[in-house]
């Protein structure tokens, strides 16, 4: 389905959805119906049929009944569209650009990507979605994608904020991680959408540091520590030490031997759910 940014707007305002009613409001609003003042009609260019009714006639009163019927039922239909959990059904929600693209962006992050498939269908956009193992936090997101040649320079990934109306900001659910669509791709589009990885599997994509926010060792002290104080860290969060770098070298030169525990460690990286790669030297 096609939104707006004025359904995030509105929930910035945090409307009153309360589906509760007053005593009396009920017999109040029955009174006033079946014998209120009726108004004379907005005058307007479009000719209209009238009919005059006779000072006892009841058809007004009847009319203002069923309207009273029709109100009762919008009331009760409200309360069913604003019930918690069913404001926003879709995965994704899909805003025109105004240009030659879309911006979509992820409602529900625990979504299966067969889900967030059929909606990219269903808005007639050659996407296909990928389910790719990644460290914590970019589970739910969008993570990469692959292109046809004419859309490799408009395609790209959105962050939290960007592209969204002066109303939002980074931190409205309407306003997250996303992706800029052109809809006139030649060929299908590929996007990565981040998984939990399981145990021992290699992550696709991972962040930057291994305390990242929502990641593994995140607002956890390691570095400057000892390799002793560190172990029992990594192994109250079940993780294991995968190797042994020396601290300040490069990817390519390998591991090193164990080293004594009495070593520091200066920084960690998890390539590996479950496991961690720890940078050590003699000295902090």
């Amino acid at each position: 389905m096609k939104t707006s940014d004025v359904d995030a707007a509105v929930r910035a305002l945090k409307p009153n959805t309360t589906t509760s009613v007053e005593d009396g409001t009920w017999s109040r609003l029955a009174d006033d119906v079946a014998t209120g003042p009726v108004e004379a009609p907005v005058a307007t260019k479009t000719p209209v049929r009238r009919t005059n009714w006779s000072a006892g006639a009841t058809r007004p009163r009847l009319a203002l009944a069923g309207a009273f019927s029709l109100l009762i039922a919008g009331i009760v239909a409200a309360t069913v569209v604003q019930s918690p959990g069913q404001d926003q059904p879709q995965a994704l929600s899909f805003t025109d650009s105004g240009s030659n693209s879309v911006i979509v962006r992820v409602v529900d992050p625990n979504a299966d990507p067969k889900r967030l498939n059929a909606e990219f269908k269903a808005m007639g956009l050659k996407v296909k979605v990928k389910a790719v193992p990644i460290s914590a936090n970019g589970i739910g997101k969008f993570a990469g994608y692959k292109v046809p040649v004419n859309g490799s320079e408009r395609l790209r990934l959105l962050a939290p904020g960007e592209k969204c109306s002066g109303t939002l900001d980074a931190s409205d659910p309407g306003c997250q991680e996303g992706v800029e669509v052109p809809k006139d791709l030649d060929g299908w589009a590929e996007i990565e959408f981040g998984r939990a990885a399981k145990k021992g599997e290699m992550y696709h994509h991972l962040s930057s540091k291994i305390d990242d926010p929502g990641e593994v060792l995140a607002g956890v002290k390691f570095r400057g520590l000892t390799i002793a104080q560190v172990k029992p860290i990594l192994a109250a969060r079940d993780l294991t030490i995968e190797s042994y770098h020396a601290a300040g070298s490069r990817p390519e030169t390998g591991p090193i031997d164990t080293p004594p525990d009495t070593w520091f460690v200066h920084d960690a990286t998890s390539y590996v759910a479950g496991q961690v790669q720890l940078e050590v030297a003699k000295t902090k």
